[in-house]
């Protein structure tokens, strides 16, 4: 079975940790955030991957790999990006950011979603070292893999 616990332990503190915190100067954690434009008076929340200490910046990090074992689009990864911009597009920040660590799905995404993500929401791409990056290639085609069984 493919090991995705990987991307949550040690692919994603290295986005918060380094790359993000490179970039903006700022330390980054795994936040439970209050969701805005919510009609009631009892608004939910959601768990982002990445906010700043300072709220100000709020990111969904994303290591899907593109293509499906045999060959075809991803549409159930492209459904939860939707849904996390949905989500991003629900929450106050300065900067709201969709990264991702695949450069074909980024590439991918950001022509597929032309005119269909909210103003002020980022689609980035984020690369990672080239051992990371090789095994989270490793881990998405062993999953994929598993999933065309």
């Amino acid at each position: 079975m493919a090991d995705t616990t990987y991307i949550k332990r040690v692919v994603e503190p290295w986005v918060r940790d380094n790359w993000l915190k490179e970039r903006y100067g700022q330390t980054f954690q795994s936040q439970m955030t209050r969701l805005t434009g919510i009609g009631g008076t009892d608004p939910g929340q959601h768990e982002f991957d990445a906010v700043s200490e300072d709220g100000s910046i709020i990111a969904a990090i994303k290591g899907h790999s593109f293509k499906t074992a045999g060959g075809n689009l991803p549409s159930a990864k492209f459904a939860s990006l939707y849904q996390e911009l949905y989500f991003l597009s629900l929450v106050k920040a300065k900067k709201r950011l969709l990264m991702f660590t695949n450069q074909e799905m980024y590439d991918d995404f950001v022509k597929r979603s032309k005119g269909k993500v909210a103003d002020g929401i980022e689609l980035i791409y984020c690369k990672l070292p080239e051992p990371m990056q090789r095994r989270v290639a490793t881990i998405g085609r062993k999953a994929s893999d598993e999933m065309g069984r």
